[in-house]
């Protein structure tokens, strides 16, 4: 690096207003990237959310406090990248990325598919123009999904909302500085077949199943029962002679595969619901059907087909996508050490310890 310096702490100071007017530590600059300043207060918040998802020893603090920094460090590099090229990742295009996870999360919330697929954009929205102005009353209805969906991924991410939507901004500036400034060629379709052959053991299965989903209106006890008291009792006409393909047209709420009998196809173990992987990876027999169980959609009847070795055309898409990443993290390393190298980079922070220590 051309700079990298160790030096007493800069202060941001503020006045206190006391009757003898002295001055408090408000924050602290713990680094500096050319002229982009890292406060300490943020590094700090970002090490308690890792030290929520791990135990991490006393000793091991000023380790993993450091790595954190130099992940700050990199974001610094990325935004002073991305500032050249004009890139700005505005709130609807992290809104539009988060979609996706919406439909999931609303998938099990709202039983009618075309219902969704109406109120998605309208969620989108409105997620949009509170994150603009939380005041706005236009739209209220919408509030309690909204909300639903914010307390929703606080408790699984273990991050304030706010934080995670910036995680998202970073980590799309950070995917378009690369598109731009890192040139990957695509691994071939042979190097995935090598790939393949020599891990092909590894891969697991995929399994052939039909199933029957009933989603719960909402999350009340008595929805709870309702469907799982109405698969109980298609599951008993199963057993007593009907078609189950007939029954999973009438019935299933999941649109997809309802009007082809429930037929899911030829499934990727790892591409299912965790708990709806844990259940059918039981079964063994053409043939079977399932007990009514739950999983994270809602309530199931399994009719069991079968399962074999993953296939190539299976997983070509997920193995290119593996090496492809692993080519354009190699060459962000590359590209960060370069930029750190032009850089004029000072860090402030006491017992910072060099990465690989």
């Amino acid at each position: 690096m051309k700079k990298i310096r160790r030096a007493a702490l800069s202060l941001i100071l503020i006045l206190t207003l006391s009757p003898a007017y002295t001055w408090e530590i408000y924050d602290q600059v713990i680094a500096v990237v050319n002229s982009q300043c890292i406060i300490e207060s943020e590094v700090n918040n970002k090490l308690s959310y890792l030290q929520k998802s791990k135990n991490i020893p006393q000793k091991k603090i000023p380790f993993e406090k450091s790595r954190v920094l130099d992940k700050f460090i990199e974001d610094a590099l990325v935004y002073e990248a991305a500032s050249d090229e004009a890139i700005v990742i505005s709130d609807a295009r992290v809104v539009d990325y988060m979609k996706r996870m919406m439909k999931d999360f609303f998938i099990t919330k709202i039983k009618n598919a075309e219902e969704l697929d109406e109120m998605l954009p309208k969620l989108a929205a409105r997620l949009e123009k509170i994150r603009k102005d939380k005041n706005i009353s236009e739209d209220v209805s919408l509030d309690p999904y909204i909300h639903r969906f914010i307390s929703f991924i606080e408790s699984t991410q273990k991050i304030a909302f706010d934080d995670f939507f910036e995680e998202i901004r970073i980590q799309m500036r950070r995917e378009q500085v690369m598109s731009i400034a890192i040139g990957v060629t695509p691994p071939s379709q042979e190097e995935c077949k090598k790939w393949y052959k020599l891990n092909k053991n590894k891969l697991g299965y995929e399994i052939n199943l039909k199933h029957i989903l009933i989603r719960p209106v909402n999350n009340s006890l008595t929805k709870e029962k309702e469907a799982n008291q109405k698969l109980v009792e298609i599951r008993s006409r199963i057993m007593a002679g009907e078609q189950f393909e007939k029954l999973a047209a009438l019935n299933s709420h999941d649109m997809d595969t309802a009007q082809k009998g429930g037929d899911m196809g030829w499934s990727l173990m790892v591409e299912l619901d965790p708990y709806f992987a844990g259940y059918v990876d039981r079964m063994r027999k053409p043939g079977e059907v399932s007990e009514v169980f739950k999983s994270g959609l809602g309530y199931h009847v399994v009719k069991y087909l079968g399962k074999r070795p993953v296939t190539f055309d299976k997983v070509e898409r997920l193995i290119m996508f593996k090496l492809y990443n692993e080519k354009i993290f190699t060459q962000f390393q590359k590209w960060v050490q370069k930029k750190k190298n032009e850089s004029d980079i000072q860090i402030y922070m006491k017992d910072y310890v060099k990465g690989g220590a």
